[in-house]
């Protein structure tokens, strides 16, 4: 008999994680050996009990799960990541992929969709839905904002003008203004209302 693929859970919502022990817990080839809530604890169990796949949501406390994902691959890179999560952007699935994540679900999925996920992770494969590539396939090319510019828009998404933005992060309200102009060049878009629309849908902010 083969040995069971050992799973660590970071998911901060108590229902999914029972849900996820009804799927997982009477599969003979499959073991939670350990969960958290928490994103800042997702590394340090990773540590102790080196398991062969984690399932991880990137919505967590303490630290995001895109976040959590890095800090795992720190310590092994060839971490085997599993993202379970509500984030449907583009910019979402991308960002975990590029931080490590070997497959992307969203929570709708199904029992055998999340089974074969799971299975396919652990022999080191990536595994990614039809809907998942193809808003991976929407997110237009040479996009990248920078780690400044993520801070301006995340900014604009509370409504912050420039002068604000220039306080909040102690920068000159002209400079400011810069960041604004490439960010609206690299979205594609004419304002910062269409900025923060298309930040939001591509899942690049989030607003709580």
């Amino acid at each position: 008999m083969t040995e069971s693929v050992r799973i660590l859970l970071v998911e901060d919502q108590s229902i999914a994680r029972l849900a996820l022990h009804t799927i997982i817990d009477p599969r003979p080839d499959m073991k939670i050996v350990a969960e958290t809530g928490r994103g800042d604890e997702a590394a340090p169990l990773y540590q102790q009990h080196r398991p062969d796949v984690v399932i991880m949501d990137l919505r967590l406390p303490g630290q995001s799960g895109f976040e959590a994902i890095t800090a795992i691959r720190k310590q092994n890179s060839a971490a085997r990541i599993l993202v379970l999560t509500n984030y449907e952007g583009s910019e979402d699935v991308h960002r975990a992929l590029q931080s490590g994540a070997m497959a992307y679900l969203t929570k709708d999925a199904g029992k055998e969709e999340l089974i074969q996920a799971i299975l396919a992770v652990s022999r080191g494969k990536r595994f990614l839905p039809a809907s998942v590539g193809a808003l991976l396939a929407e997110r237009p090319p040479g996009m990248e904002l920078t780690e400044r510019e993520h801070e301006v828009l995340r900014l604009l998404a509370k409504g912050a003008s420039n002068r604000v933005v220039a306080e909040s992060l102690r920068i000159s309200e002209n400079t400011a203004r810069i960041h604004v102009t490439h960010i609206l060049q690299k979205l594609g878009v004419e304002d910062r209302t269409q900025a923060v629309i298309t930040a939001i849908q591509r899942g690049i902010v989030h607003v709580d």
